[in-house]
């Protein structure tokens, strides 16, 4: 039988009344925890010899021995004075590093027995018993724009593609902030793309789009209220791009656009 050292009265221990007197001859009592059934307690690690119960104190308030507990069994003591006075219940006691004490039954926690064979659970899985058992947990969907940091500024940038997606247009049209980092092909005859003012679609400042024009007519790349400037120039206004021409047009601040291309005129 294994038993480990009791936390209450395990060795050397004094008792007190609650005066702060001495407990001479006092009295404790050993019972199965939450009941009054009386339960062994043992006078050294070997756990051969069992105490009296109840243990009765000495002159000086100490026990006679030590007090070794049975493991994986919980405890209630009960400390009285040698009149019989009561001092005090300590219930739901294991003994110092009973390992049982930090589990929890299956049956305390879904208020029904069970057993290993009731789960499922063997010695071997098949591959559709693990795969029906442990499988993955779907992917959650994330919410929020994820970002990372410039290194170089500590400013932190929403996270975009390694591609420039293609966003196909066949009739006149204006960009959307969607169009961040994406190529807009416009494939249709004599279309207008028009950049809108930063009171209607605030592009943030950087923003950067490219613009293909797919048809044989030239394509007319309009700003309104804002300011577009041709690369390389102090020319500002509507462009034209020609046919098979590709541009770029970066955000250089909250009301000013930069456009440089081949067939950007």
């Amino acid at each position: 039988m294994t038993v480990f050292l009791s936390p209450l009265a395990g060795a050397g221990s004094q008792f007190f009344d609650n005066s702060g007197n001495v407990l001479s001859g006092g009295l404790l009592y050993s019972y199965a925890a939450g009941t009054t059934t009386p339960q062994k307690t043992y006078t050294d690690i070997n756990g051969g010899t069992a105490n009296s119960n109840p243990i009765v104190l000495d002159a000086a308030g100490r026990l006679k021995s030590e007090v070794w507990l049975t493991g994986g069994v919980a405890y209630k003591f009960i400390l009285q004075t040698s009149t019989g006075s009561l001092l005090g219940t300590y219930d739901d006691i294991y003994g110092v590093n009973d390992l049982s004490a930090q589990g929890v039954k299956w049956a305390d926690v879904l208020n029904t027995p069970t057993t290993l064979a009731g789960y499922g659970i063997t010695n071997t899985l098949t591959t559709t018993q693990l795969a029906a058992t442990y499988a993955p947990i779907a992917s959650p969907a994330l919410t929020g724009t994820p970002t990372a940091e410039d290194a170089a500024g500590g400013t932190q940038y929403a996270l975009g593609w390694r591609d420039v997606p293609q966003n196909l247009k066949t009739a006149n049209y204006q960009l959307v902030l969607s169009d961040r980092g994406k190529s807009v092909l416009m494939n249709g005859t004599s279309l207008t793309l028009t950049i809108p003012a930063n009171a209607s679609v605030a592009f943030p400042t950087g923003a950067a789009i490219v613009i293909i024009n797919g048809n044989s007519t030239a394509l007319s790349i309009a700003i309104t209220t804002d300011t577009l400037t041709l690369a390389n120039s102090t020319s500002t206004g509507t462009r034209t791009l020609a046919r098979n021409g590709i541009a770029t047009i970066v955000k250089l601040s909250s009301t000013s656009w930069l456009i440089s291309g081949t067939g950007v005129s």
